[in-house]
């Protein structure tokens, strides 16, 4: 829920990095809260590379959800 209210406080879309802030992005849009295009993973020579995700809209439910659980 804090990455939801962040991504709520900036202007979209968004270029969201890290793996694991892609993996709640992931979990964000696979709830349908968020709309993002997020890239698979890229093979390296250490194992892997996470490429940004970009979170492109907060849907309804998303909006619903922050005004549900505000941050305190």
């Amino acid at each position: 829920m804090y990455l939801l209210h962040r991504l709520a406080a900036q202007v979209l879309p968004v270029a969201v990095t890290g793996g694991s802030q892609v993996d709640a992005v992931r979990v964000l849009n696979l709830a349908g809260h968020v709309k993002a295009e997020i890239p698979r993973p890229v093979r390296t020579l250490d194992g892997y590379e996470q490429p940004p995700a970009t979170v492109t809209e907060i849907t309804s439910l998303g909006r619903s959800m922050l005004r549900r659980f505000p941050l305190k």
